[in-house]
């Protein structure tokens, strides 16, 4: 038996390593990059700006402008006062209370939208740091693809995603180096943890602990008892700390916490969320009437829940052939078909993507491919907007652009998905045999049945 197989292994060694040096400077580049964002953007942070000026500069993000539209500078504790015109309480984030108390905890030191930024920035450079270090431990050399590319720098202090993209690493990380000697079952729990606090920030990572399960009950190797106890020990995990940031804001005030989810739900689809579902249905879906709309919501739903579940479907599937379900492969497809099918694909999504494009071994140019297309989109996007702002109505180069990026990103979603499950994530470099230096070594262990890339 394959000791360090997935579903029970206690330690694995790194898909690839980075020398120290490297590493270092992997780091300094990607807080470089976070601190070019930071300086980007603090262009949109002056009074008077319009809005021809803010989209040519393409400086414009949420962090910026929901610090006036939330009314951040209140700084009145988020999710638990009466609702405004808006929909949501005072403070509040229409985001889960894990960013909206990330955000109010930035905002309590100043008092402008400027020191907002250079907060919440030095807030993140940590974050970033983290990041980089567990894919490089994890991944190697593809960990630049997350430090040293344009989606950091464009969207590093665009939203508040990293929350969440360093809640995903660091889930996939306690999975695939467990430290040897530590109770299985406590690494079920952590990685469980770690996917329901990314879920605690936005609901994304909790979808990964689906897959994860499902590996843990798939995969040869321990007793079906144990696997029924680490599949728990996930499940209780993410359910424990997603309660333990929700809970006692329901217990205050109910309806103010339950705001955000209204407030998502009854968004129309239009033509800032960037989906197919605006972009492949005109006329009929740029019509902002109730019941297109409606429909339009019911639709994006259905087909979300569908997608989703044929992803996990196949993944499940492979597992059962393979005696060992890619479950980090499966999540990242899962991802891929959450994007195309959702109701909102912003610009920042792409931030998700960037630590599966490390850990999974695709080709570098499905990368660049998906990049490209969002770089375009971004560029479009803004300087569309600036355009239209200085009077110009005519199709321009920027609808090009942003028409090209947007049936990008909607044809390689769900080529990326099928990519994804047909490619080797780093944690499957654990199955392999470790090197034996006594004559024969070799020969023995295939006696033995340990597992070997022939057998993947």
């Amino acid at each position: 038996m394959n000791t360090r197989a997935i579903a029970g292994s206690s330690s694995v060694r790194p898909a690839g390593g980075v020398a120290a040096v490297e590493l270092v400077v992997m780091c300094v580049v990607a807080v470089g990059l976070t601190v070019g964002s930071l300086f980007q953007k603090l262009q949109c942070a002056g009074e008077g700006l319009d809005l021809a000026y803010v989209t040519r500069h393409a400086c414009l993000g949420d962090t910026l402008s929901l610090w006036g539209i939330r009314d951040l500078a209140s700084h009145v504790f988020p999710y638990v006062g009466p609702l405004t015109t808006r929909g949501l309480p005072p403070g509040t984030l229409e985001y889960p209370t894990l960013t909206g108390l990330w955000a109010w905890l930035s905002a309590l030191p100043v008092g402008s939208s400027r020191g907002f930024l250079v907060v919440t920035a030095l807030t993140f450079v940590p974050v970033v740091v983290v990041v980089t270090v567990l894919l490089a431990r994890m991944a190697g050399r593809r960990a630049w693809i997350f430090a040293a590319t344009p989606p950091l720098f464009l969207y590093a202090l665009y939203n508040w995603d990293l929350l969440t993209v360093v809640c995903t690493t660091a889930g996939v990380f306690a999975a695939v180096r467990w430290p040897a000697g530590r109770a299985p079952v406590w690494r079920a729990v952590v990685v469980g943890a770690l996917f329901g606090l990314g879920g605690a920030f936005k609901l994304y990572p909790l979808a990964f602990v689906a897959p994860f399960v499902l590996a843990l009950l798939v995969d040869a190797g321990p007793s079906w008892p144990d696997r029924v106890r680490r599949a728990a020990g996930a499940v209780a995990g993410a359910l424990g700390v997603v309660l333990a940031a929700n809970l006692p804001f329901v217990l205050v005030n109910a309806t103010s916490w339950f705001s955000v989810i209204r407030f998502q739900g009854t968004r129309d689809i239009d033509p800032s969320t960037l989906s197919v579902w605006y972009w492949a249905l005109q006329p009929w879906s740029a019509q902002s009437s109730p019941e297109v709309q409606l429909r339009l919501n019911l639709l994006s739903t259905a087909a979300t829940a569908v997608a989703v579940l044929a992803v996990l479907a196949v993944g499940l599937v492979i597992g059962l052939r393979r005696g060992r379900m890619p479950w980090i492969e499966t999540s990242a497809a899962l991802l891929c078909a959450y994007l195309v099918t959702n109701k909102v694909d912003s610009l920042q999504y792409v931030l998700w993507l960037t630590p599966f494009f490390a850990v999974v071994r695709i080709r570098l140019g499905w990368v660049v491919a998906y990049v490209t297309a969002n770089l375009l989109l971004f560029v479009g996007w803004f300087h569309s907007f600036a355009l239209k702002a200085v009077g110009v109505s005519a199709r321009t180069w920027a609808d090009e652009a942003q028409t090209i990026g947007i049936w990008g990103q909607i044809v390689l979603l769900p080529i990326l998905a099928v990519v994804f499950l047909r490619s080797r994530a780093v944690d499957r470099d654990a199955d392999r045999p470790e090197p034996d230096p006594r004559p024969g070594a070799a020969a023995g262990l295939r006696a033995r049945g340990t597992a070997s890339p022939a057998r993947e």
